[in-house]
């Protein structure tokens, strides 16, 4: 083949590319819309962009409009989401405020009331990458995961049900030298 001809095929593919980029977004409408802090949506208050927003009756709104299910997979149309990384400047006052290094968790404790929208920040202070999970199968969709460096914030409901939820590191070897905690609901 002729390098004219390996050049044409290159545009052309490209063309196609940016085509079906541009036929993409107009179907789609567009990138999503980022809903900023302490906004009103129709769904509820948004705790902190990207997270989901807690509606007036006080349940947590998963991104498939109806309220989040802590019992499905993280991330997932029917998970409580969490942001996308942020400043510890930008995580509201009355959240959950957790860092993460090769320590372990501080605090390793904290408590929240039975039902209630719980917004939990977690910040690595190492060079690492931390994943919080909670060990109890009600609370699986609960999840942020953060780089070295990193804040994340997720909003979620805590378990009507009163007792000690234990959570730990899901990084392969970060629980077994400490990576552990506990959320008490009263």
């Amino acid at each position: 083949m002729e390098p004219n001809n390996k050049k044409m095929i290159v545009w052309i593919v490209v063309g196609v590319v940016v085509a079906a980029v541009v036929i993409y977004f107009a179907v789609s409408g567009g990138l999503p819309q980022q809903t900023p802090q302490g906004t009103q949506t129709p769904e509820g208050t948004v705790a902190v962009t990207g997270t989901s927003p807690i509606a007036p009756s006080g349940e947590v709104i998963a991104p498939s409009g109806k309220p989040a299910d802590n019992t499905s997979v993280p991330g997932s149309q029917t998970a409580p989401q969490q942001s996308a990384p942020l400043s510890t400047k930008e995580v509201p006052p009355q959240a959950v405020k957790l860092s993460v290094s090769a320590s372990g968790f501080s605090p390793s404790s904290f408590s929240v009331s039975a039902g209630k929208a719980v917004t939990l920040s977690l910040t690595s202070t190492d060079d690492q990458t931390h994943v919080l999970r909670f060990n109890d199968p009600s609370l699986n969709a609960v999840a942020i995961g953060i780089g070295p460096g990193q804040t994340r914030v997720i909003t979620f409901n805590a378990p009507a049900a009163p007792g000690t939820y234990s959570f730990h590191c899901d990084v392969p070897g970060h629980t077994a030298r400490g990576e552990t905690g506990t959320m008490t609901v009263r």
